[in-house]
């Protein structure tokens, strides 16, 4: 800011102090009417000379200080965590910001995390209107459509130099998996409540009490599976299951689909993807009077929409349906809810759903709609996402520097006619997210200076279903697992991967809920990266790869000391962790030789993490020739159930192995007394299919009978008696 902006800042900010009452004009002149002498006029001369010095001095002087003031409390507001700071903490000193990410040379994390002062007039309902450097909330809608067009613009530009393709929806081919609205059931029963007192397993989660959408639910009664256009129901009341109906809702759409469900508390949720697809006008270009044509995008006033320029626009749409399961074969539906975009994921806590949508502006704002029409109140939905008809209110949309990409968040009381309780669109170009019962975290990744950093920003969640934007900060490094981000007791457990230098390294952060950096350890694992990660109450465990395995512990029971414990190294490496119990650890992932790094096949570790400081791979169990694991990347399709002893997962084998394309069933036991594991039940499910067009698989299991689940077919083992397979249940659907 050079000094002529500080000087309207200084004399904008001038113009609302209040000038004490001394030195008011009024009581200046009643000073001057003094005495008519010549003293007296040398004295009223010099009097009136000191006071307009007084004023001048108070008021460019008082302007100063209150312009520092303002700055300093905007800085202060910008980054408020609001209400949320632990006691007896002092405030923190306003750090200057060099650099967007990090220090002027991009070297180092910068503090952007909010600030709470003792006499903070700040309730914890305010807005933070600033997230660090991550976003700002919008001023109103005009700001949110500059930001979406310049980024718009500056893309065009980079793909028109680099004649690179374009890639809007970075979701979108993930989101193509499903979406409705309602139907009747083809079976209908007779009226009768089922509640289930059976022991029965649930989706495999990322944090307890958080629940996670999958396309294969049971309530101990029934299984119910995801089928593209409709729900399949499975009666498993008896030993061999049954199909006892259909959920069908009714499509808008050819390409409308259910994505994924919830059943729970005897309702069943359904989330489903649609597309709106209709004819939208277009702007185009009117000549001006001198008969010269409007030009580029700074003469856009100058055009309007035409009725008679049209183009076909498709809309994604994400819906969720809620069903009452009193009679689970004649579901009724009850409420219905929707937002805009391709749906991302969710998470339910309680009765609270929260619903995750991406959309991508791309270039249609440009394209579309000029700036003035875009900014009027009919036209508002057109370019902006909308929650039940209505468009997100701009004191809802938090602003990066530039991005065009939406992320937009909504919390949904199930419990009272879908309700929603309040909702959040973050403009962005793409974000990753964890969910806990009290917080949402986004972060991405950005690169500055050749050298990759990680971005989180915290919003609170409240037991209302209120989301709060709370703080963010920048760190150092990649999160290169989904469960190297852990909440535990109002700190945040965050391990990074810099991959980007020679040699690359790992970090331990802990950040408060102020999201400062309390305690971090650098240098970890020279050479190698991290691969999977777990966390348990004070410890940590996370396992990187060369050639062999290093499984560290952390000990984070000092968040401003977290220390490395404990390393084991082990061969091959695991990509996924369980804990089994609170002093065993399962690793899943792949044996390799160590010389070369060659894959043998897929690997089960029990670790023994009873003394965390000196772990023990106590027993493990390769699969040669497997060569990939499902759960690897898609911890949901693992069935790790101490209780039941079960460990069970869906693998194939590479082609250069004697198995050839195979996809195959593993159910695996524990024996802890003899420290082994013991291979149950081996099923092959496909051959001679390519690795990529095998079926969705999940495992679930109803008392003692294990249920082996697609969208097509489920096979049942009995596990009382040896996990042999006793029968098996095709569904008939082919689909659209």
């Amino acid at each position: 800011m050079n000094e002529w902006e500080i000087l309207e800042k200084i004399m904008e900010s001038a113009q609302d102090l209040r000038v004490p009452e001394t030195l008011k004009p009024e009581q200046v002149k009643k000073q001057l009417e003094g005495g008519t002498n010549q003293n007296q006029k040398r004295r009223r001369n010099r009097y009136r000379a000191a006071a307009a010095a007084a004023c001048l001095c108070f008021c460019f002087g008082a302007a100063g200080l209150a312009y520092h003031q303002q700055s300093a409390r905007q800085q202060i507001s910008d980054t408020q965590t609001a209400g949320s700071h632990k006691p007896g903490n002092a405030a923190s000193s306003i750090t200057e910001d060099r650099n967007d990410y990090g220090n002027a040379d991009g070297s180092e994390e910068h503090d952007s995390a909010d600030h709470t002062t003792e006499d903070s007039d700040v309730t914890q309902e305010t807005p933070v209107k600033k997230l660090g450097n991550m976003y700002a909330i919008a001023a109103d809608y005009g700001e949110v459509y500059d930001v979406l067009k310049k980024t718009s613009y500056r893309h065009i530009k980079q793909e028109n130099s680099a004649e690179a393709s374009r890639d809007d929806i970075a979701s979108a081919d993930e989101a193509l998996s499903g979406s409705y609205q309602a139907d009747a059931i083809k079976d209908v029963a007779e009226n009768t409540t089922y509640q289930s007192d059976n022991d029965y397993s649930t989706t495999n989660l990322q944090v307890e009490g958080v629940d996670e959408s999958d396309f294969v639910k049971t309530d101990g009664n029934f299984i119910y599976v995801v089928q593209d256009t409709q729900i399949q129901i499975l009666d498993v009341r008896e030993s061999i299951p049954a199909a006892a109906g259909t959920i069908r809702p009714k499509m808008d759409e050819d390409t409308d689909r259910i994505c994924e469900m919830y059943v729970a508390d005897g309702m069943l949720t359904l989330i489903l993807q649609t597309e709106k697809t209709e004819l939208q006008a277009t702007p185009v270009q009117q000549k001006k009077e001198d008969g010269k044509q409007a030009e580029d995008t700074d003469t856009q006033s100058e055009m309007y929409l035409s009725d008679e320029a049209q183009s076909v626009h498709t809309t994604a749409v994400t819906k969720v349906l809620t069903y009452d399961l009193t009679d689970p074969l004649s579901p009724a539906l009850k409420n219905t809810t929707e937002q805009d975009g391709w749906y991302k994921t969710s998470r339910k806590i309680g009765n609270h759903l929260y619903l995750f949508t991406d959309q991508s502006f791309g270039s249609e704002i440009m394209d579309r709609i000029p700036r003035k029409e875009a900014l009027n109140e009919d036209h508002i939905t057109s370019w902006l996402p909308s929650v039940n008809g209505k468009a997100v209110s701009e004191d809802c949309i938090y602003l990066p520097k530039e991005g065009n990409n939406g992320l937009l968040m909504t919390s949904v009381d199930l419990a009272d006619n879908s309700s929603i309780l309040d909702q959040k669109l973050l403009i962005n170009n793409y974000v990753n997210l964890y969910v806990t019962n009290h917080s949402v975290y986004l972060y991405d990744q950005v690169y500055v200076n050749n050298a990759c950093r990680t971005r989180i920003a915290r919003f609170s969640l409240d037991a209302d279903g209120k989301i709060h934007a709370r703080a963010a900060k920048t760190i150092k490094g990649t999160i290169t697992d989904t469960f190297a981000i852990h909440e535990s007791s109002g700190y945040l457990q965050v391990l990074t991967s810099l991959t980007d230098q020679n040699p690359s390294e790992n970090r331990v952060y802990v950040l408060d809920e102020n999201m400062e950096v309390t305690g971090k350890l650098t240098g970890l694992a020279k050479g190698e990266q991290i691969y999977a990660a777990r966390f348990m109450g004070e410890t940590g465990y996370f396992v990187t790869y060369r050639n062999t395995d290093p499984l560290f512990t952390v000990d984070f029971s000092d968040p401003h000391n977290p220390k490395v414990i404990g390393e084991l190294k082990v061969t091959g490496f695991s990509e996924y962790l369980h804990f089994w119990s609170d002093h065993k650890l399962l690793g899943i992932g792949l044996e390799t030789n160590p010389q070369d790094g060659q894959i043998i096949g897929v690997k089960l570790s029990m670790f023994d993490i009873s003394n965390p400081g000196k772990v023990k791979e106590e027993a493990k169990l390769v699969f040669h020739g497997i060569t990939y694991c499902d759960g690897l990347y898609d911890y949901k399709s693992i069935l790790a159930d101490a209780k039941k002893n079960l460990i069970a997962f869906t693998a194939k084998a590479d082609e250069s192995y004697q198995y050839g394309h195979q996809t195959c069933y593993r159910v695996v036991s524990y024996d802890s007394d003899h420290k082994k594991f013991k291979i149950r039940a081996e099923r092959t499910l496909a051959a001679g299919q390519r690795i990529y067009n095998s079926n969705r698989w999940r495992s679930v299991y109803v008392e003692d009978r294990l249920y082996l689940v697609s969208e097509k077919k489920t096979i049942v083992f009995d596990l009382s008696d040896e996990c042999k397979e006793i029968g098996k249940l095709k569904y008939g659907w082919q689909g659209n």
